[in-house]
């Protein structure tokens, strides 16, 4: 399990200029808070789904980029004619642009509401102990 499993999503921001998506989270119990900033950078583009106003985090997992082919076609042949993830012809060159450029899948799993996928070269968790063990 990541270190934001069971964490709530305050916020995320998108800095297109550069190239970063930063989640604001935060997990508090009884003896213990935490605020985590999920950072992606090199980002190239996101896609999430059920956002609302509690949000909270199973994990962010890094996945092969064979597994988010196979297991998100019709998305991927849903949101093509969008340009999304980037505009391709056809799978070998998204798979080459992904290879040549570093860029990895995040997939983020939810407890609760938003899940999807951050497509960028790296994330880094910034944790901030406020109180607790």
């Amino acid at each position: 399990m990541s270190m934001v499993h069971d964490n709530i999503i305050k916020s995320y921001h998108v800095d297109f200029e550069n190239k970063d998506l930063t989640m604001k989270t935060e997990y508090e119990t009884p003896t213990l808070h935490e605020k985590t900033d999920v950072v992606f950078t090199g980002y190239l583009t996101h896609i999430f789904s059920t956002e609302m106003e509690c949000n909270i985090i199973f994990d962010i997992e890094e996945w092969p980029l064979a597994l988010f082919l196979k297991e998100e076609s019709e998305l991927l042949k849903d949101e093509k004619n969008y340009g999304w993830p980037i505009s391709y012809d056809t799978e070998a060159d998204l798979i080459g642009f992904f290879t040549i450029n570093g860029y990895k899948v995040f997939n983020i799993s939810s407890s609760c509401g938003l899940h999807g996928y951050v497509l960028a070269k790296s994330m880094e968790i910034k944790v901030i102990k406020l109180h607790g063990e």
